[in-house]
């Protein structure tokens, strides 16, 4: 993933397998997660994507305002404790890996972050 110089990785958020990352900016204030987990359970797109949405309404107490689903991946969007969310997903190698990318910035930083998060999300893949 191409992520623009505000952000850092996180060493020590990497895990021994590498399945997971954290980058944030230097004043802490946005944070960007990625996953590259294996599907045991093989679940669909459409389920991981009514799970994101429970995950974020029942958990996280959040408001999605955008959600798209072109077919082989899902984009949801909003607001969740008062922080932009921006989270996709998409299942790679057939359907073995699922692979999100999730970024959160406080609300007034949006001017700030657009460009970023389209730059991230665009260039998220998963490496065989």
């Amino acid at each position: 993933m191409t992520y623009p110089s505000t952000f850092a990785l996180d060493p020590e958020s990497v895990p021994e397998n590498g399945d997971s990352a954290q980058f944030r900016t230097t004043d802490r204030s946005a944070t960007v997660i990625v996953t590259g987990l294996r599907n045991r359970m093989r679940q669909s797109l459409g389920d991981l994507l009514q799970d994101a949405k429970r995950d974020i309404i029942e958990n996280s107490r959040g408001t999605i305002t955008y959600e798209r689903a072109p077919g082989g991946w899902f984009v949801l969007s909003g607001l969740a404790a008062g922080r932009i969310f921006y989270r996709r997903t998409f299942l790679s190698q057939g359907g073995s890996i699922i692979a999100t990318l999730w970024i959160e910035f406080p609300r007034h930083m949006r001017p700030c972050f657009d460009g970023a998060v389209t730059m991230m999300s665009h260039s998220f893949k998963v490496m065989p």
